[in-house]
């Protein structure tokens, strides 16, 4: 009997999940899984609960814990998982801080797998005793055009983008001083490394404020630790609009297209596609662009975004700022460009160059890149891997079983009434 796997598919404006989902399920059917998919809402949470207890997967996944299933035992609230008895896995697609109150319901579960796309985020969740693997993003071939699409625009920025002023004063109305001091300054000290991690970088900032101010920060976090992560995070998305802004307010030659929300007055050679942040529509864009100028946001320290990714796959020069996963996965200058974002004069003097005077390199290092992730940074080779680690358990288990340690999903309760909510 072929081994089964539910994926747990949730709401995304973006239509990044729906994509992963299709190309993960078609590469773990092509690996011997079963597969199934459902879609649970609150009016049809009891149908999904009993269709997964029907199926009988050995494994559910969602992504970022947006699909993790409660259910009501014994007069306790308990994750569907823990009570069937089978491996729930979820894969962050960013930073688990930002979803931390979902997270921190599911840290008492011994039932749930951690993927990460970032080296920090697997060290942050195995420091707490969680059963951890890195999995790098990946491309759905399905979604691209082919590569002979003409170019209409010279550079595209992906976003979204908002003047950090903004955020400064919404801070200024909603923080004491001391919190809004802190949060400016932490957010300036990510934006000048973005190498830094944000719990690092919190650490190493505190301590050079004065004790009492140290003893209130961790009283905040020990006290009220959801909202504590919220803080980082508002902070960390401060760091990402402070860097984002500054290259966008800093490039005076050529035109940029930002593709999604932009929150502020921007110059005259910027032009706004604020409907444009579905993933069909961004590769749509991408292929028909010349450069693409990203910036990677500070949740993800050491990897690579999906976003990288995908540009590289739309046949278009992608210029990113340097990560450890980038030396790892991709060549500078034979797949992408890297910059470093405090360097603006670099970054405008690159867009001029391979604008200008280096087309047919700008072409070369597009379809290079394009070649380089259609080859080896697909979601059908992320499915192989994944395929191979989910067998991995299984052989784990069954030698488990023969030693006696091992209690079979057919033992566990199998009526379940169902808390009708999904986080």
């Amino acid at each position: 009997m072929k081994p089964r796997i539910v994926f747990v598919k949730t709401p995304d404006p973006r239509g990044v999940v729906d994509t992963l989902t299709e190309g993960l399920s078609k590469s773990l059917s092509a690996r011997n899984f079963e597969v199934k998919i459902v879609e649970p809402t609150k009016d049809n949470i009891q149908q999904v609960v009993n269709e997964i207890i029907e199926y009988r997967p050995l494994f559910t996944f969602d992504f970022n814990l947006d699909g993790l299933i409660f259910a009501e035992k014994d007069g306790q609230q308990k994750i569907l998982a823990d009570i069937l008895g089978n491996i729930h896995v979820t894969w962050f697609l960013d930073d688990p801080m930002v979803h931390f109150a979902k997270l921190k319901s599911a840290l008492q579960s011994n039932q749930l797998l951690y993927l990460t796309i970032d080296l920090d985020h697997g060290q942050w969740l195995g420091s707490m005793g969680k059963n951890v693997a890195f999995l790098a993003p990946g491309i759905n071939p399905s979604d691209y055009p082919p590569p002979n699409v003409e170019k209409e625009f010279d550079v595209a920025f992906v976003g979204p983008v908002t003047d950090p002023d903004n955020i400064e004063l919404s801070w200024k109305e909603r923080f004491d001083d001391g919190l809004f001091s802190f949060a400016v300054e932490l957010g300036r000290l990510l934006y000048r490394n973005p190498d830094m991690p944000v719990r690092f970088a919190s650490g190493y900032l505190l301590s050079q404020f004065n004790q009492d101010f140290q003893q209130a920060m961790i009283k905040f976090q020990q006290e009220r630790e959801a909202e504590f992560f919220q803080y980082l995070t508002e902070v960390t998305l401060y760091a990402m609009h402070l860097r984002r802004w500054n290259i966008i307010d800093s490039i005076e030659e050529f035109e940029i297209n930002i593709l999604g929300p932009v929150e502020g007055e921007t110059k005259d050679n910027v032009v706004v596609y604020k409907h444009i942040i579905n993933n069909s529509d961004i590769i749509s864009f991408l292929s028909k662009t010349k450069i693409a100028l990203l910036s990677h946001p500070p949740f993800i320290p050491t990897g690579l975004a999906y976003t990288v990714f995908m540009s590289l796959g739309s046949n278009t020069l992608t210029m990113v700022e340097e990560r450890f996963s980038s030396r790892t996965f991709l060549v500078d200058g034979r797949d992408l460009v890297t910059y470093h974002p405090m360097d603006t004069v670099e970054i405008e003097g690159k867009i001029a160059y391979y604008l200008e005077e280096a087309p047919k390199e700008r072409e070369a290092i597009a379809k290079q890149g394009r070649d380089t992730v259609f080859q080896n940074h697909t979601i059908l080779q992320r499915g192989e891997f994944l395929a191979n680690m989910l067998n991995d358990i299984i052989k784990r288990a069954e030698a488990d079983s023969g030693n006696g340690k091992a209690e079979s999903t057919e033992e566990k309760e199998a009526d379940i009434p169902p808390e009708e909510k999904l986080n």
